[in-house]
């Protein structure tokens, strides 16, 4: 793949200022998983439950966006946190977030995956949800992560495969046409995992089963057009959307079928 669309890593400056410049966008993301799950539990406690946390104090997340991560009661209040993202606004808001759901010990800083600011070894547990497909170069990302986990560090990395969201992708390539993001050219569960090999000697992939069960149209039409090519689009354009969603709702519902999940990665391999 040799051309990258601003939301698959090919605009930093998008990605910080415009897609995700405040959590808004993925929230409306967020609140279609959340919402409308038929997992009998959230992304975020599933990721934890992947992780002896015995020992586990000093944790990083990479790209944390609004810091949903740290919702979960699964983990121990007292582990030192730290918030990392390219935008200030995802760091400011994941900050808020995690201290309300009880974590005292919470740093954070704006930063760029692609060259984390910290030393060799720092971290026991290092997560990174659903970021490394917007990284311009995505292996210098995991080499990063691999660098500062210690050597019997953790790596949690979530990611989606083909296939995920179907429905809605369908209904977008109705009214925008070709409209493939590259995303998991870039990063999904077969890239990734080729990806993660190269700096990870064990890589095993957990599959999240989360098919969504939707009775509320808008919710589906406010995902589409959170991010390209729904975000730009013109009036006509989203009163088409609206329509070719609201189309493939039966008897009121409509099932989205995900395919998403968690790589959990460890003995990093560290090179020069």
């Amino acid at each position: 793949m040799t051309e990258r669309s601003a939301f698959s890593g090919g605009d930093q400056a998008y990605l910080r200022d415009v897609q995700y410049g405040t959590g808004a966008k993925l929230d409306v993301r967020s609140h279609l998983h959340r919402a409308y799950s038929t997992s009998p539990v959230p992304l975020a406690t599933f990721e934890a439950r992947l992780v002896d946390w015995s020992g586990r104090v000093e944790v990083l997340e990479c790209g944390c966006g609004t810091g949903r991560f740290w919702e979960t009661s699964e983990l121990s209040r007292s582990i030192d946190v730290t918030l990392t993202d390219l935008s200030p606004g995802m760091v400011d808001e994941a900050m808020a977030r995690a201290r309300a759901n009880g974590f005292d010990r919470v740093t954070g800083q704006a930063v760029d995956v692609q060259s984390l600011p910290f030393d060799d070894g720092s971290f026991d547990v290092v997560v990174a949800n659903h970021m490394l497909y917007h990284v311009p170069d995505p292996d210098r990302g995991v080499a990063e992560i691999a660098r500062v986990l210690r050597p019997d560090g953790v790596a949690l990395v979530a990611t989606n495969g083909y296939g995920h969201m179907k429905e809605i992708n369908e209904a977008l390539a109705e009214v925008f046409g070709s409209h493939a993001e590259g995303l998991y050219e870039v990063f999904g569960i077969d890239t990734g995992e080729a990806r993660l090999r190269e700096r990870f000697a064990s890589v095993v992939w957990h599959a999240f089963d989360n098919d969504l069960v939707v009775d509320e149209p808008q919710a589906v039409i406010d995902y589409g057009l959170s991010f390209p090519p729904g975000e730009f689009a013109t009036d006509d354009q989203r009163v088409a959307f609206d329509a070719a969603v609201r189309a493939r709702f039966t008897g009121g519902r409509l099932r989205i079928r995900t395919r998403a999940g968690v790589f959990v990665c460890t003995r990093a391999r560290r090179r020069d």
